[in-house]
């Protein structure tokens, strides 16, 4: 594998604005299932599922660089590592989101929508408390086995911790 030496060229991840993204999912989804009310696992999944189509324009990322770092809430926390596992991770939970949202709107199976939300809480909850991307390690796993591309620069999976 090529090595980089120019710092423009290695990706980089802004670990506060994943920690928001996921507290935000994690509280969303949650809230949700508490309170009975599938239009917010909706807006889970859409908020989610724009991220991932339009990562530099996500309502997530929006609102963190104009609301909460400029009320010095959070500030960035820049560390080398590939984003694309991370929009992987996403999109696998605005994936489990959206089916959960037609089955809520479109089935009388709502059990199901609840348990794809309960789902997407859990993994949420343990990416921001434990610091494990679960979507990241299957999307290292599935580079390993040629399914998806390897991430553009040497390490792998490593799980941060919190």
């Amino acid at each position: 594998m090529e090595t980089t030496t120019t710092a423009a060229m290695v990706p980089r991840v802004d670990t506060h604005l994943a920690k928001f993204t996921q507290a935000t999912t994690f509280v969303l989804s949650g809230l949700a299932f508490i309170f009975g009310q599938p239009a917010l696992v909706v807006l889970a999944a859409l908020l989610m599922l724009w991220g991932v189509i339009i990562p530099a324009y996500s309502p997530y990322k929006l609102f963190y660089q104009s609301v909460l770092i400029p009320l010095k809430l959070l500030r960035p926390r820049i560390v080398e590592d590939d984003p694309a596992p991370h929009r992987f991770a996403q999109g696998i939970g605005a994936t489990f989101l959206i089916v959960a949202s037609i089955v809520f709107y479109a089935t009388s199976a709502v059990s199901v929508g609840w348990v794809l939300d309960l789902i997407v809480f859990v993994l949420a909850g343990l990416n921001f408390f434990v610091g494990f991307c679960a979507g990241c390690f299957v999307y290292y796993q599935l580079g390993r086995l040629g399914v998806l591309p390897r991430v553009r620069y040497e390490g792998g999976f490593h799980w941060r911790g919190v």
